[in-house]
């Protein structure tokens, strides 16, 4: 088996064992300012990663209440973004930086864009809990991927 495949039915799993949760929808995120990264990443696995940041998140900063991050996980197509595995979404529901109640974040994730989504608590203990930048891994407010 692939580890692409294997990937793919892990996180296919990982999908149903979350708590359902019913946040306000995002909307069409894919206007927001987007971030391209792949390789190998913690949690993700060797993927392609499309972020997408809302306007809270781009100009006041991932610890300000209302910030927004949407993370397309997608497989890695030589470089280039392939068929999508999952959605991941982080949404600040509190300011400030503190790592207690998940740093204020509620995580969650998604099959489809606009699907139901449940709730990722080990998304913040096995690895946004390390992140330098209160819980997430890059700067969204220094600009979009050129």
């Amino acid at each position: 088996m692939s580890r692409t495949a294997l990937f793919a039915i892990v996180s296919t799993v990982a999908l149903g064992c979350g708590e359902a949760v019913s946040p306000e929808p995002l909307g069409d995120y894919t206007t927001w300012d987007r971030f391209d990264t792949y390789g190998d990443a913690p949690g993700h696995g060797p993927s392609y990663r499309v972020i997408y940041a809302n306007d809270v998140a781009r100009t006041a900063g991932p610890t300000e209440a209302g910030a927004i991050l949407v993370k397309e996980i997608r497989d890695d197509a030589g470089g280039t973004p392939g068929d999508l595995r999952y959605v991941a979404i982080m949404r600040k529901l509190r300011g400030g930086p503190s790592p207690d109640d998940e740093g204020g974040w509620l995580f969650t994730k998604a099959a489809t864009p606009g699907g139901a989504e449940t709730h990722s608590a080990l998304c913040w203990s096995r690895c946004h809990a390390q992140a330098p930048l209160a819980g997430v891994w890059l700067d969204y407010t220094v600009g979009p991927t050129p």
